[in-house]
């Protein structure tokens, strides 16, 4: 088993990272892990080393996780280095014991993708966090039912695996953009729903905990909020749609789900146009002639909001936090509406330039 920790600048964090990953590693095992300096200016390289990993340094191409897996890969194998299962990891994260055990069984019962489940670290206490951390019990729950049903999860870029013969087939390609000129933060997503149409599954793997400490300042989280928006809006009208159409012709239900992780729409947007449709109906009664039953979306996403947050209660996220729900629906809904103003100005998107 190789680790591979894609880090740019991530000096302060690195040796935690690593350092949770070597004390989730037994004596008998065979892991190796590599550290990739991605174009860093600071120490990531020797703290990396210092705390006990192998480091490759990257310098030329374009920077970004993705280029910087497919170089990994690439030096890996010229390296002779070709293991039987390639687990990525985030340099932010940290894992929890038996993480790699988790990931180690999934591949022994032949899956050749797996995605870990995330956790909000109890580090970050902000309230714009603890909600995010509700989503992630929200993804947790989504997961857990998928497997049960043997379906694709949603692919968990924090924290995920490949077994050989994937990697042999396919390398990393499919996780790279059509032109090679940029990345955006949904490129994990990207690369499994690009993996459902070749046929392959995500495996999801509960007890692959990985704990992630999310955006500690209101600013940049609303600014993370955003970007993912744009890559979940341009992946499902590009990708995403493509696979709906293609699980349905071939009625595969495990391609039909895979898509509709990223046609539909987040679930704090369906919350919000729950409580503006239950407004509306109160505020003026006799423009509506739907009813009662305009309230019974409202309950719906109330109920299954209660049961995230009983849920996160025991991944130490207080019950308080469900009292945040307004505001963070309004935040997300906001997110959202600041994705489609600034889409304009990435991929597909991007409005072509006047000739001069």
């Amino acid at each position: 088993m190789v680790i591979i920790i894609p880090a740019h600048n991530m000096a302060d964090v690195i040796g935690d990272c690593v350092a949770s990953l070597r004390s989730d590693v037994s004596a008998t095992d065979n892991v190796s892990i590599y550290v990739v300096a991605d174009h860093c200016t600071d120490a990531t390289a020797e703290r990396a080393m210092a705390a006990g990993a192998r480091v490759l340094t990257r310098q030329e191409g374009l920077r970004g996780k993705t280029y910087t897996l497919a170089w990994t890969i690439e030096q890996l194998t010229l390296l002779d280095v070709v293991p039987d299962l390639y687990v990525i990891v985030d340099a932010t994260a940290q894992v929890s014991p038996g993480f790699l055990h988790a990931f180690s069984e999934s591949w022994q019962r032949g899956e050749d993708i797996i995605t870990s489940r995330a956790v909000v670290s109890p580090t970050n206490q902000k309230w714009f966090a603890q909600c995010l951390g509700l989503m992630l019990i929200h993804r947790y729950m989504q997961g857990w039912y998928r497997e049960q049903l043997g379906l694709s999860a949603w692919l968990e870029g924090r924290g995920m695996a490949y077994s050989r013969d994937y990697i042999r087939q396919f390398g990393w390609r499919l996780a790279l953009p059509a032109e090679q000129k940029s990345s955006h933060p949904t490129e994990d997503w990207r690369h499994g729903v690009r993996a459902a149409e070749q046929g392959y599954r995500v495996a999801f793997a509960p007890d692959a905990k990985v704990m992630t400490p999310l955006r500690r300042s209101f600013v940049e989280a609303t600014k993370q909020n955003a970007r993912w928006e744009r890559g979940r809006l341009m992946n499902a009208m590009t990708h995403a749609l493509r696979l709906l159409w293609q699980g349905f012709k071939e009625r595969r239900a495990l391609k039909v789900f895979a898509a509709l992780d990223g046609v539909q729409p987040p679930v704090a947007l369906l919350g919000g146009f729950a409580c503006g449709l239950a407004l509306w109906h109160v505020c003026f009664p006799d423009w509506s002639s739907a009813g009662l039953w305009v309230f019974v979306p409202f309950v719906l996403v109330g109920l299954y909001s209660l049961l995230v947050a009983y849920r996160g209660h025991f991944e130490g996220i207080h019950f308080i936090t469900v009292f945040w729900a307004p505001i963070y629906v309004v935040w997300r809904c906001a997110s959202f509406v600041l994705a489609w103003v600034f889409l304009d100005h990435l991929g597909p998107f991007r409005a072509p330039r006047k000739a001069s």
